[in-house]
């Protein structure tokens, strides 16, 4: 069977394409593919991450805030690249190329938060490609108020946070420094490296800043010269110099050494003022020190010194023994004899019996065949021939003694001074009328003797002189033998003798109104005002200021000389009380009794309020001697300087109150703020 072919017609346009591929020179194999190539590459942004180091919890200080970088960032971040809110910025520190860190400081005394930031296109990676998200941190903080460094005062500790303290080392003991306590490291004390070839004269002044010391001022007197350190010292036997002056003028000072006695181990020196190192000044009670320098093994010669370190600690006033207050009349009779100081060709002066009367003792005064004719006998019986202080007031100038004299007519001169301050004197005179036999003369220092300084009611007149036929020479009158007995204060001791009253209350609404005198307060005067609580009452008002004494009070009189009533004092009535009205709670109230004639008789006791904004009532008890010191904190006390306890045989007849004692300029810590304080109904409790 004959098949038939079975024809396909293709379309033209297929025809034609064949045609075509003919013609090209095309054959029946595939050509080649077309290479395949990637899609264009996408380049990834860097990223920050941000992180504080108090995340979690309330900052209370500088907080560091780390920023890490998902690639290296080289050089494109910096300082002001970063934004920062609610703190200070600090400097930034580059850890590595993906690590940097910042410091931020909050304020003080506040509270809020900080905010870091990093806006988009701020840094970018090594190719160059910048950031395009932004990053954010913030942290919440509550800082306390800065400490605001008081200026040292005695004691210095060097463990108080709020002092300033400062060592400045010379001649060879430069390397001063607070550090711990080489026996007990939670101690801070002073080290001071005396360098091998050091000067005589290394030392360390005790100062923060080189023109200052303390404040305030080192009370010294007659019965106070003391102060006390505690040094380590690697030798025994070594001199330690101490040295105070006046921080303004290096010309008034005084220096006094003690020797160790331990070696390498802690010990308490005593350095007694009165005692002046060989070839230095003397003290001067009328001179201000107040800055203190130390010598270890002072006068080691600078071919001999080798490298030795010492410590001090603690350097501290040393109070004196409490002055016995002298009666009101030198009989010499006193069981504690009192001491006779000749003069001039008056040196054989001797407590004897009296000539007429065996049983009696009398002063026994030579004036020698060769005495001056100022040959004279100081009589006292404190120290640095002292007396209490006389109480002369302009009514009454007087003293009486009595003498026995060989002759009529002559002329007894009775000068008194300041035992500490030579130049502060007044002298008169009374001529005897018996010869032979004992009469009382009366000294009237209102009429002071010729060509002598007038009297002065503001002086504090403490020492007492007697000279026998003043103006005759020795060799003028010849030997003489002269009798002193009695000497009377007439107005006491220098007490301000009481007025007949007793101190009962004081109100401010009597019709003569208190008289309010402010010192060391630099403010606001004090005045009596009206009752802040809107009561028709009249009251006390004190102000006190940032820039105030610790000590800084208000004396309250109501008569002359700054005085008050005699308060009534008694073995089973010792208390006072006082309404007050305060800004805050736990203010120190201090109030202060004492003799309005002699300031050396007081007493001194404390109250801390308990209420803020309204009146309570404060009860000082004087028979209760534990606030009797120095505060060194909000509740605590110095019981190393004890201020005086109450002798029922003083007279106490002036008032000083002190709001907020031991804040202040000197004080313990600084005044929180200006301050203003009420007070009313100051009361004796029978």
């Amino acid at each position: 069977m004959r098949q038939l072919k079975k024809h396909v017609l293709l379309p033209a346009s297929a025809l034609a394409a064949c045609l075509l591929m003919t013609g090209c020179g095309g054959d029946a194999t595939a050509p080649d593919a077309p290479p395949v190539t990637s899609a264009p590459s996408v380049k990834t942004a860097p990223t920050v991450l941000l992180a504080t180091s108090a995340a979690g919890t309330l900052a209370t200080g500088p907080v560091t805030f780390t920023f890490t970088f998902s690639a290296d960032v080289g050089n494109s971040f910096t300082i002001d690249n970063i934004t920062v809110t609610g703190g200070t910025a600090g400097t930034l520190t580059r850890v590595s190329g993906t690590v940097a860190t910042l410091i931020v400081t909050p304020p003080a005394a506040s509270s809020g938060s900080i905010s870091v930031s990093v806006a988009a296109g701020k840094f970018s990676d090594l190719a160059g490609t910048a950031n395009v998200v932004a990053a954010t941190a913030t942290q919440a903080y509550a800082t306390a108020a800065a400490i605001v460094k008081t200026q040292m005062s005695l004691p210095v500790t060097f463990d108080s946070t709020s002092v300033g303290y400062g060592l400045i080392g010379f001649g060879g003991a430069e390397d001063s420094s607070i550090a711990a306590d080489p026996s007990n490291a939670a101690n801070m004390v002073a080290k001071v490296v005396r360098a091998a070839g050091a000067e005589t004269y290394a030392g360390t002044t005790i100062s923060a800043v080189a023109g200052l010391g303390f404040t305030p001022k080192l009370a010294f007197d007659a019965n106070n010269t003391k102060l006390s350190v505690r040094v380590w010292s690697p030798d025994a036997g070594i001199p330690v110099r101490l040295k105070v002056e006046d921080h303004a003028n290096a010309t008034n000072s005084v220096e006094t050494e003690a020797i160790t006695t331990q070696a390498s181990g802690w010990q308490t020196l005593t350095f007694d003022f009165a005692a002046q190192a060989a070839g230095t000044a003397a003290v001067n009670f009328s001179y201000r020190y107040d800055k203190a320098t130390i010598f270890f093994d002072f006068g080691r010669a600078k071919a001999a010194a080798v490298q030795k370190t010492y410590y001090f600690d603690d350097v501290s006033f040393v109070p004196g023994s409490a002055i016995v207050t002298a009666s009101a009349v030198i009989t010499f009779d006193e069981t504690s004899a009192p001491v006779l100081s000749g003069f001039g060709g008056a040196e054989d002066a001797s407590i004897v019996s009296d000539p007429a009367n065996a049983a009696n003792k009398v002063a026994k005064i030579v004036k020698s065949a060769g005495a001056e004719s100022w040959a004279g006998t100081t009589v006292s019986n404190l120290p640095n021939l002292a007396i209490a202080p006389l109480g002369f007031t302009a009514a009454n100038a007087t003293m009486t003694a009595r003498v026995w004299s060989a002759d009529a007519g002559i002329p007894v001169r009775v000068k008194v001074e300041d035992a500490a301050d030579a130049s502060k004197t007044v002298e008169t005179e009374a001529l005897t009328t018996v010869a032979n036999g004992w009469q009382t003369l009366t000294f009237n220092f209102a009429n002071q003797a010729a060509g002598t300084a007038a009297l002065n009611l503001a002086t504090r007149y403490n020492k007492v002189s007697v000279f026998f036929n003043f103006g005759k020479t020795g060799a003028q009158a010849g030997a003489k033998t002269y009798y002193l007995d009695d000497i009377n204060y007439v107005v006491g001791t220098g007490s301000v003798a009481g007025t007949g009253a007793t101190f009962g209350a004081m109100t401010f609404d009597e019709a003569a109104a208190p008289l309010l005198t402010d010192f060391g307060l630099y403010g606001v005067a004090g005045a009596i005002v009206t009752d802040p609580s809107g009561v028709s009452n009249k009251v006390g008002k004190v102000y006190k200021g940032t820039n105030s004494e610790m000590w800084g009070g208000t004396t309250v009189s109501t008569l002359a000389n700054q005085a008050v009533a005699t308060i009534p004092f008694s073995s089973t009535s010792k208390k006072m009380t006082l309404r007050v009205y305060s800004p805050a709670v736990g203010v120190r109230v201090h109030l202060k009794v004492e003799n309005a004639g002699n300031a050396s008789i007081n007493s001194e006791v404390n109250a801390l309020t308990t209420q803020a904004n309204s009146w309570e009532t404060l009860t000082f008890d004087f028979g209760d001697t534990s606030t009797m010191y120095v505060p060194n904190g909000p509740t605590t006390y110095n019981t190393s300087m004890p201020t005086s306890p109450l002798n029922l045989a003083n007279t106490y007849n002036k008032t000083s109150l002190f709001f907020d004692f031991g804040l202040g300029n000197g004080g313990y810590a600084a005044m929180p703020g200006n301050r203003v304080y009420y007070f009313d109904d100051l009361k004796f409790v029978p």
